[in-house]
């Protein structure tokens, strides 16, 4: 049993505030089973085995101030808003009084961003901390009382009491909380129907501080002494500096000196490349100084690689005899051979950019034996890890400050940044460091999403599909899916990796960009080519009430794919008449990393031989909705960021070298050619919330490219597409 003296150890009651901590929470977890609420590491919500985490903690003030600790990354996402909001709810705090304070990592607690799942994976724990502080407030205001728990409640920041008018706000109790030894360790969570926020769209609590100018970017972060550093990296993956000659740079005004630092490999394909570091008192400084280095670099074998002869390479396996890496099989593998028809397409999905509002920095001093860090991440874990492993620095003497992002998606996974940072501190004995990419270096340097080429082949007997083989080259740091939601009883996805010309990493929606599109594009044309409407041949293929076991044990819920699927269909009145020149194209694809399950109708409009999107409907089934502003901005982001890509996405390179360095080459949808965007929620009987920031991308390429073929004719198998036809 947890004592009083512990207790009061474990949540500071002391200096003006109550802190609910991680070390309470965990007392909780060891002396009281959670059952109710805890997710057993056993238990496959999703892939992999997620424990419960308690690592966030609340901080309340005798003003009644509630500052409430964020985990997980925000990167524009909303995530910091949406899990204070789960905590405000169970607590029935005031949502003005309520404050965000970014975590810095905790051991052992989760701390990292990506895959849709920080709210399913922080869903029960910020329920958790909320119900026990609320239970606590009771608690105490019913012994001052001497009543009762059971006739007192919260309401709007206050505990009141059944038949009475007094009442507590939450302030007041803070210097008079007290600890019964009969305390609720795990008091009942709040039943949906008493929700105060959740399923509402409460505020973004980042949006004014954004709009003022406060967010506290890592990019913002100014820190006395600090000495700014621009790198001059080795322009081919694996090159090495052969010598350099930096005279002209140190007679630019405010630069200081110039250090290298070594390529290192770090873990998970992360690289950190040779390079010429510039110091000065400022960036301006330090990026011209940079331009004026005249340096001599060995590029090795990387500078060999040719995107062109990368690709034919690439496709001289897609259509080989060469047997691949089994990501699905099931059924008679042999069955294609069989068919009395075979229909066979090969599309193929390039290399992606990230391009993040803000590229990427960080600010280190190296001391030594410690070192302390400033950056915007999504894996602190990572960071310290490889510290730790490359450095030589024991993790307790590693201090790392989380800050807000300006975007991610996947490319804040990853800790080369940190890193470099760290590593030009120590050349420069211990300075207080700020590295700064150039807009160039965030993207001729950035970890590319891998480019795949998917061959996908059905056999038809009988007028029904009853096998399906694919065949997937993918660059390096991806893999090959095989998400086949459709009822075909005869399975069969090949993996074939291959090493291209630069490091990779995970880009929003990953793998199941390439694969939505290749997918539904392909069940599309084999719908056309069996003379089936798209739509009712995708629902003949979905059998109601089945649980589909994907690769990694993967469950697909069938009758939430056609829950998305239908909805979006009567919600785009889908098979409308249309006015000339513009058609529907229609694709539904799940995003199992999150268990979301989205569906999309496109429309297009033609003139002049180009393409126009004119409207996006997009369904998705997500469970329990936390802030339904939220998903929707989620929605509406991730249709733009498909479209960008669908139209001006890929890079090309030569001798090993990126080939694009800006906006003005690498573009973006501009506002004049983003489509109205129609964003439904589909009801659902799920209980808990599933992740959504992914689910949008999969099914935007293919509905726009079904939407094309159906106004011209013309198929889309390769993006970008060159919007001409």
């Amino acid at each position: 049993m947890l004592s009083r003296r512990r207790f009061i150890q474990l949540t500071g009651i002391a200096g003006g505030g109550l802190t609910i901590g991680i070390g309470l929470m965990n007392s909780c977890e060891e002396n009281v089973k959670l059952s109710r609420y805890n997710i057993p590491k056993t238990k496959n919500r999703f892939s992999g085995s997620y424990g419960h985490y308690f690592g966030e903690y609340i901080q309340i003030r005798k003003d009644g101030e509630i500052f409430i600790n964020v985990i997980k990354h925000e990167m524009g996402q909303g995530i910091a808003s949406g899990l204070v909001g789960i905590v405000a709810d169970e607590l029935d705090a005031d949502w003005k009084k309520v404050h965000i304070v970014y975590s810095d990592p905790i051991p052992d607690m989760g701390n990292s961003t990506g895959g849709s799942v920080s709210t399913i994976k922080e869903w029960y724990s910020m329920r958790n901390v909320g119900a026990f502080a609320r239970n606590l407030f009771i608690e105490t205001a019913a012994n001052i009382w001497s009543v009762s728990k059971d006739i007192c409640y919260t309401k709007n920041h206050k505990v009141l009491r059944i038949g009475s008018d007094d009442e507590f706000e939450f302030g007041e109790l803070v210097d008079q909380v007290q600890f019964p030894e009969n305390t609720d360790l795990a008091p009942p969570l709040k039943k949906a129907k008493d929700f105060k926020y959740i399923g509402k769209s409460f505020s973004n609590k980042t949006t004014p501080d954004i709009i003022q100018g406060k967010h506290p970017y890592a990019i913002d972060v100014k820190l006395e002494g600090m000495k700014y550093a621009s790198i001059e990296r080795a322009p081919v993956f694996g090159g090495t500096l052969i010598d350099y000659d930096s005279t002209h740079v140190l007679e630019v005004p405010g630069v200081e000196k110039v250090v290298t630092i070594k390529g290192m490999v770090l873990d998970n394909n992360s690289h950190i490349r040779d390079g010429i570091a510039v110091i000065a008192n400022s960036t301006w400084a330090a990026i011209e100084g940079r331009k004026l280095l005249k340096a001599t670099w060995k590029d090795g074998e990387k500078s060999l690689i040719e995107h062109k002869t990368f690709l034919n390479d690439a496709y001289d396996i897609i259509e080989g005899d060469e047997k691949g890496y089994t990501v699905l099989a099931k059924g008679n593998l042999n069955a294609l051979e069989k068919a009395d028809q075979i229909i066979t397409h090969t599309y193929e999905f390039p290399y992606q950019h990230h391009a993040c509002m803000e590229p990427l920095n960080a600010i280190a001093k190296y001391s030594g034996t410690s070192c302390e860090l400033w950056t915007g991440t999504q894996s602190a874990d990572r960071i310290i890890t490889n510290i730790e492993k490359k450095i030589g620095l024991k993790p307790k003497n590693i201090k790392l400050h989380c800050h807000p992002s300006g975007g991610g998606f996947g490319l804040r996974y990853f800790a080369e940044h940190s890193l470099e940072a760290l590593l030009v501190s120590k050349a420069c004995d211990g300075d207080l460091i700020k590295l700064m990419y150039t807009r160039e270096d965030d993207i001729k340097f950035d970890y590319l999403n891998p480019l795949e080429i998917n061959k996908h082949s059905v056999g038809i007997k009988d007028g029904k599909i009853t096998s399906w083989h694919l065949r997937g080259v993918v660059d390096n740091w991806g893999g090959v899916l095989g998400w086949m939601i459709y009822d075909i009883p005869n399975r069969h996805a090949e993996h074939f990796g291959v090493k291209g010309f630069t490091q990779m990493s995970a880009w929003r929606s990953v793998m199941a960009n390439a694969e939505g599109f290749s997918t539904e594009s392909f069940i599309d044309e084999v719908a056309i080519a069996l003379k089936k409407d798209p739509l009712e041949f995708r629902l003949s293929l979905l059998k109601k009430g089945e649980m589909v076991t994907l690769n990694h044990n993967y469950k697909c819920n069938i009758n939430r794919i056609r829950n998305a699927l239908i909805t979006v269909a009567r919600k785009a009145k889908w098979g409308k008449k249309m006015p000339d020149g513009w058609a529907q194209g229609i694709a539904v694809y799940p995003y199992m990393h999150g268990n979301g399950y989205a569906a999309a109708v496109a429309e297009v409009s033609t003139n002049n031989n180009s393409i126009k999107v004119e409207k996006i409907y997009i369904a998705l089934e997500c469970g329990l909705v936390i802030n339904p502003d939220f998903v929707t901005k989620q929605m509406e982001g991730g249709v733009i960021w498909a479209l960008s890509a669908f139209f001006y996405g890929g890079t090309e390179y030569k001798a090993g070298v990126v080939q694009r360095s800006n906006f003005h080459d690498n573009q973006v949808l501009r506002i004049n050619e983003v489509p109205e965007i129609d964003v439904c929620i589909c009801k659902s009987d799920e209980t808990e919330p599933w992740g959504v920031g992914e689910i949008a991308g999969p099914v935007t390429y293919p509905a726009v490219s079904n939407a094309i073929f159906a106004a011209t004719g013309k198929r889309i198998r390769k993006l970008p597409f060159t919007n001409t036809f």
